[in-house]
């Protein structure tokens, strides 16, 4: 079992700097000076720290600012539709449907179609999306994108969350109902407490694919915040100006302002991130 061990812990320090390097590499890229960025043999060590990539006043590259302070406007717009887009997703749509395929539905069938859905190309919804946005006027605003990433928050967030209400004990229900919950407080008050690892796995993973998602954005989307709703992963293709022309110091600074959310929420909520993959898993 020793060697075993050492094994299985010698897979872990390698696959660990596989994923972990590349987050090192933008983070010393972003504090390089230029003349250490292009240098070859590559430095992994900086010997030069700045932070000029990250804000330098009147500093420009092609029609955007060459630093990462000019990733506001769209870092707002990111935070506004992620969050809305996760909360609707989970709460008013995802929460309701996978209680009702659970508790009264019960077709394993219609929830692996949920799962089908979600394996399917987003290039396959984007005519179709364009077409419904652009009839209902929301092309280019905040509405428009959130009414489109519901379409993915929404069934992940049913999917998942069907394998927590299952895991609770119909005794619980059956004993609210006695004293006199209908069965639309028995699931605000009763069940869905219950499942709140489930509720905060939901939002950190639909949080996490709406910021990262691009090309719905990309076809929405025309300016930033305040007169549009361009998100960053737009913004950070505006360092690229022509074919092999990156400003890599202000886009390795943007990415680090990217990146931050998305670590920033998976600590906060590691417990509940934990306790929520051990539990969820769809019962037949």
């Amino acid at each position: 079992m020793k060697k075993l061990d050492a094994f299985l812990l010698i897979l872990l320090i390698i696959f660990s700097f596989f994923a972990l390097f590349p987050i090192y590499w933008t983070v010393i890229t972003a504090l390089k000076v230029n003349s250490e960025i292009f240098t070859i043999p590559p430095v992994f060590f900086p010997t030069k720290i700045t932070f000029s990539n990250f804000y330098t006043p009147g500093t420009t590259f092609g029609e955007v600012s060459q630093t990462a302070f000019g990733s506001f406007p769209w870092l707002i717009n990111s935070t506004i539709i992620a969050l809305a887009s996760s909360l609707i997703g989970t709460f008013v749509i995802g929460a309701p449907a996978a209680y009702a395929l659970t508790r009264y539905l019960k077709n394993v069938w219609f929830a692996r179609l949920i799962l089908f859905m979600m394996m399917i190309p987003e290039a396959a919804f984007i005519i179709p999306f364009y077409v419904i946005i652009t009839k209902l006027n929301m092309i280019n605003t905040w509405w428009g994108l959130i009414l489109v990433y519901i379409s993915f928050t929404a069934p992940l967030s049913t999917w998942l969350l069907m394998g927590f209400f299952s895991d609770i004990p119909k005794s619980v229900e059956e004993a609210a109902s006695i004293d006199g919950l209908s069965a639309f407080s028995t699931f605000y008050k009763i069940a869905l407490p219950m499942v709140i690892p489930g509720i905060m796995v939901s939002i950190i993973l639909n949080f996490i694919n709406a910021w990262n998602e691009f090309i719905y954005a990309l076809v929405l989307t025309y300016t930033p915040f305040p007169t549009g709703a361009q998100t960053v992963p737009l913004y950070l293709t505006d360092f690229i100006v022509i074919e092999k022309s990156f400003a890599w110091g202000g886009l390795a600074a943007a990415g680090v302002i990217v990146m931050l959310p998305s670590i920033i929420l998976g600590i906060y909520a590691q417990k509940y991130l934990v306790k929520g993959w051990t539990m969820g898993a769809v019962k037949e």
